[in-house]
């Protein structure tokens, strides 16, 4: 119920101020955004043309994506990345194998060996060095003793 107030609240805000605005003002679109992330400031990139490939990405649009790899094979999905203490995405933490949440196993795979294309309006994701059964012949990784504090 709060959400809805909020809502139409903040919706009567917008048509207020599309109400007075004048017939000679003009719309442009902004090169980049700012964010205030508590006195350090990140500035977006501009978008870039129609159809092409973005420059950032949400850590949470590459969760759960299919990964590719030699011959156009789907050879698992992302589940995770580790990020360095510096901020840089290290790798990615790949699901393999299994059936139906059954024999599943993690590897890690470098972020830098991700290839990231643009399929359609959809990104794909592809590690051509790699196949499904370098995958499942991989050593598997062990996230808790890696890493004992996560979720």
């Amino acid at each position: 119920m709060k959400s809805l107030v909020l809502a139409a609240g903040f919706a009567t805000l917008l048509g207020g101020a599309a109400i007075a605005q004048t017939a000679t003002t003009t719309t442009t679109t902004p090169s980049a955004v700012t964010a205030n992330t508590g006195g350090a400031f990140y500035t977006m990139p501009a978008a870039g043309a129609a159809g092409s490939m973005p420059m950032s990405h949400l850590a949470s649009d590459l969760d759960d994506k299919d990964v590719y790899g030699a011959n156009n094979e789907k050879i698992g999905e992302i589940e995770d990345l580790v990020v360095n203490s510096d901020g840089t995405v290290a790798a990615a933490v790949v699901e393999v194998g299994g059936f139906l949440g059954v024999g599943e196993k993690d590897v890690l795979i470098g972020f830098n060996a991700l290839q990231m294309t643009m399929d359609g309006n959809r990104m794909r994701i592809t590690v051509p060095e790699l196949t499904k059964d370098s995958l499942t012949s991989a050593q598997d990784v062990d996230l808790d003793t890696l890493f004992p504090d996560h979720d």
